[in-house]
């Protein structure tokens, strides 16, 4: 006898449907999916047992005639590709025709449809991957499938499911999802005979405030009532959605919703991202409420490296870390009351408005001098009492504070700057862009700085040997397990230190686990902050003022290119409430 032979059709039909099909959650995932993909405007779920007993879904979508009812439960089944093609420019959800073939193949399900305008349904019954009934039924509107006894042929998948209550939390998660990516479209949850979940749909004008309404009726009104909006776009990638404010971090990660085009999914990138934007302000075991909804191309997006469409992978992780990093630590900065500094509103040094040392020290600092030598400007006169200081113009250079932050007067409050992050971001964008130019200025070693790493890394980091020398590196192999690096960008040789900035460069060139490694940007935040000046390094009054003016010029002033905050305000009002007053003091 041959050792090597062809599983029966019906064994081979459940280890498939064992891929797609879970728990009652994933039955409940693949039918919404396809009442969405069917345009329809009202979905209805019922339960019993938590789903392993009864799973009914009904919706007024485009519905299906007899030859399509049929032709559905048909394993490779679908009307969304017809070549290979396709998988590039796909915008629905289900397409690859195994949901119902794997959820008949372990459970019974009836199908009762009928095409809008059609004049008669149809009804298909299977149980087990076989077919039992197919005739004509009574007419509904659009779609309804129900699925009876999950895994009744397949008793070992069954024991491997969770308590009831575990069960139905994931259900209700699944619609919870579909809930929040089409508020448009109405929801109703019931579970053992009673209506646990209700969803009306949303008929805001504006798709963000359908959104966020949405967002308050699955997260509650009190927690949606206070999520801070984020949207920011970068090439072809944009990120929209809500977040909680940093004071209200929650116990737990199950607040946390991803949707990419749509589809609920679980990424590594993203997730990093999320966390990246939070570390400024978080504490140990507190956890971010976010619902965030990426827009990326069809094209620059697999959707189908895993057999239930949960995961999906990004042509490149580097961008979408940086979009939605940015957009989520804008967001936070900004409710921070940290301010974005911008070219139109300058930094002066004035004590008041009569004070002509200074006003000459400005100009000189203003035209790149260290001395106040320079004969006074004719500078525009407030149009308030000359006495009034012109706080509500600019900043007011006060000192620093432990020789690393920068403290300075704002329209009566304070602003606090912290040296070392600031510089670092001038620095990185200013680096930054030269690499993107393709016009980064490297200079050769003397003595070539030896790395040792195993053989894995550093072939991983030969792979990235083009990128490095657009960066400024110029890397060699030397031995098995050594890396001579020859040259580096001109500013890193300046800074000093450079063994270590090249070792932190290629660590994360290295680590497995970073899932966001790009090279431009590690190695442009590396020399940034190697470069950048140090806390506890002292600044003059210029040189301090010359840091700010720099610091708006920046397309992202609010924080390090770590995502540290560069700067903390507290306004008039805030410092009245610290002191308990009843409010600001006029200036």
């Amino acid at each position: 006898m041959p050792v090597i032979r062809p599983l029966p059709e019906d064994v081979a039909s459940r280890i498939a449907a064992g891929e797609v099909i879970e728990r009652p959650a994933s039955v409940l995932k693949e039918l919404l999916e396809n009442s969405l993909d069917a345009g329809a405007s009202k979905i209805t779920v019922e339960i019993e047992g938590a789903g392993r007993k009864k799973l009914r879904i009904v919706d007024d979508g485009c519905g299906l005639d007899p030859a399509d009812c049929r032709a559905a439960f048909g394993r490779h089944s679908t009307s969304k590709i017809k070549k290979l093609g396709d998988l590039d420019t796909l915008s629905t959800f289900g397409f690859r025709g195994e949901a119902l073939f794997s959820i008949a193949a372990v459970s019974k399900v009836s199908l009762n449809s009928r095409k809008k305008k059609s004049k008669k349904a149809w009804a298909v019954m299977m149980a087990g991957g076989k077919l039992k009934k197919d005739h004509e039924a009574p007419p509904v509107n659009g779609t309804a499938v129900e699925v009876k006894d999950l895994f009744f042929n397949t008793p070992a998948r069954a024991k491997f499911l969770k308590s009831d209550a575990s069960e139905r939390g994931h259900l209700a998660r699944a619609v919870e999802e579909a809930a929040l990516a089409n508020p448009r479209v109405e929801f109703k949850f019931t579970s053992e005979g009673r209506t646990t979940m209700h969803f009306a749909a949303r008929k805001e004008k504006k798709e963000v405030d359908a959104a966020r309404s949405r967002a308050a009726d699955v997260l509650g009104e009190q927690r949606g009532a206070g999520l801070l909006d984020t949207q920011r776009s970068s090439g072809d990638i944009s990120v929209r959605g809500f977040l909680s404010p940093v004071e209200k971090l929650h116990s737990t990660r199950q607040l946390q919703y991803i949707f990419v085009n749509r589809r609920p999914v679980t990424n590594r990138t993203i997730q990093q991202a999320l966390y990246r934007a939070y570390e400024p302000f978080r504490q140990k075991n507190r956890h971010p409420v976010a619902v965030l909804f990426i827009e990326t191309p069809a094209g620059a997006l697999d959707v189908n490296v895993h057999p239930t469409k949960r995961e999906v992978r990004f042509r490149n992780d580097s961008d979408v870390f940086q979009t939605v990093t940015k957009a989520l630590s804008k967001s936070l900065l900004g409710s921070k009351g940290i301010p974005t500094l911008t070219p139109e509103r300058p930094a002066y040094a004035f004590a008041s408005a009569g004070t002509s040392a200074v006003r000459e020290s400005i100009f000189a600092y203003k035209a790149g001098g260290d001395s106040p030598t320079v004969k006074q400007p004719s500078w525009p006169r407030p149009k308030e009492e000359p006495s009034r200081p012109w706080f509500d113009e600019g900043l007011r250079y006060l000192g620093q504070i432990e020789r690393a932050y920068l403290v300075f007067e704002s329209t009566g409050g304070i602003l606090l700057v912290d040296q070392h992050a600031a510089q670092e971001r001038v620095l990185f964008e200013r680096y930054f862009a030269e690499i993107t130019k393709g016009d980064i200025a490297a200079q050769k070693l003397m003595i070539p700085i030896p790395i040792e790493l195993p053989i894995s890394a550093i072939q991983r980091v030969l792979s990235q040997e083009e990128r490095l020398l657009k960066s400024g590196f110029t890397i060699s192999v030397f031995g098995k397990t050594t890396l001579n690096v020859t040259s580096v960008p001109a500013v890193l040789y300046k800074a000093g230190d450079i063994e270590d900035a090249v070792h932190s460069l290629l660590d994360g060139l290295t680590d497995p686990k970073s899932a966001t490694a790009d090279v431009r940007y590690d190695a442009t935040a590396t020399i940034a902050c190697k470069a950048a000046v140090k806390a506890h390094d002292p600044l003059s009054g210029p040189e301090a003022l010359r840091l700010v003016e720099d610091l708006k010029k920046c397309e992202d002033a609010t924080c390090c290119p770590h995502g540290r905050p560069s700067m903390l305000s507290l306004d008039r009002n805030e410092l009245a409430r610290r002191f308990k007053r009843p409010g600001a003091p006029p200036l």
